[in-house]
Parts: structure tokens; C-alpha cells; sequence
């Protein structure tokens, strides 16, 4: 009984080293902080040698527009989208040393800009 429960502790370790990690924080033009701004990640195969079907990875930011996301290391399309603003979509790669930093600013989007105003 005590066999298994060390191994899943073992695999969950080693699954946890084997993750790299996207931080930063999301704000607007002025800086202020986006709360609830949706992250998508898409991962980009290219260099991986035995490319597994996956699906995209979605998260929020907090309340201080902030976020930290677990991924496999490789590359991803990494798109930012809030209400009234326009997205942003750039290009990631994961490592596993470390954390990546990746802070966006998002402009205003025209096309609501002209129908709303600053209303939205």
C-alpha cells in the first residue's frame, strides 16, 4: 500500500520539473492592470519529434491583471483578449529552467472605440 503512494509522489514530482512556466501581467495603455483578460495557448509542434494531439490551454488573469501558467516546454502561440480591447497574439517558447516573463499591454480596440466611445 505504501509502494504506490510513494511512486505517484515520485511521478508528480518528476511531471512538476519536467513543466516550464509563462508569467507576467496583463494592463492597458496607461498600465493599469486587466482583470479577467483571457490567455489562450496554442501549442506550435514544430520541433517536437513525436507531436501529440493537444488541446489549447485557456486562463484569466487575477485581480492584478497577473498570471502564472504550468506548460510543457516547446513553442506556443500565446493570444491576450479583453473586452474593448484589441488582441494580441505572439509567439512563446517554454523552457523548463525557469519562469518566462511575458508582460502585455493592450490598446483600446478602434472598431469599439468608434461605436461605444469609452461607454464600453
Amino acid at each position: 500500500m505504501l509502494v504506490p503512494l510513494i511512486l505517484a509522489m515520485f511521478c508528480s514530482v518528476a511531471i512538476a520539473a519536467s513543466l516550464g512556466a509563462v508569467k507576467g501581467r496583463v494592463s492597458d495603455s496607461e498600465g493599469a492592470s486587466i482583470k479577467g483578460a483571457r490567455l489562450l495557448f496554442h501549442i506550435d509542434t514544430s520541433g517536437r519529434r513525436n507531436p501529440a494531439p493537444t488541446r489549447d490551454i485557456v486562463r484569466e488573469t487575477d485581480a492584478m491583471g497577473s498570471f502564472d501558467v504550468q506548460l510543457e516546454p516547446g513553442f506556443y502561440d500565446m493570444c491576450v483578449m479583453a473586452k474593448a480591447f484589441a488582441p494580441e497574439c505572439r509567439k512563446i517558447l517554454v523552457s523548463k529552467e525557469g519562469k518566462v516573463q511575458h508582460d502585455v499591454r493592450l490598446n483600446a480596440d478602434p472598431l469599439v472605440m468608434k461605436h461605444l466611445g469609452d461607454r464600453f
